[in-house]
């Protein structure tokens, strides 16, 4: 979705749980995402960790349509491959 507004800047949160999603594409890592989702308690924040461009508009769209709250999608260019870091923190 275009217009969702998608914050940049690294929060200033210690995340309670990582999903390394680096390397897979985001279809095949949202049901890791959905299943950290499921066993975190609200008010926790979930750090998801990806190589695939698509999880600049994938996870704020899933951030849209559940009641977490996107914190942030961090794009990082180190040598070789972009980096993408999305935080959100839950919500009933």
């Amino acid at each position: 979705m275009a217009d969702l507004d998608v914050p940049d800047a690294e929060p200033d949160v210690d995340p309670d749980h990582t999903v390394d999603n680096r390397g897979r594409g985001c279809a095949n890592g949202i049901v890791r995402v959905q299943r950290a989702l499921e066993d975190l308690p609200p008010g926790a924040v979930l750090e998801i960790r990806s190589t695939d461009r698509r999880a600049k508009t994938e996870y704020p769209e899933l951030a849209a349509e559940t009641p977490h709250e996107l914190l942030a999608v961090v794009e990082e260019r180190p040598l070789v491959r972009k980096r993408y870091t999305t935080y959100l923190e839950i919500h009933e």
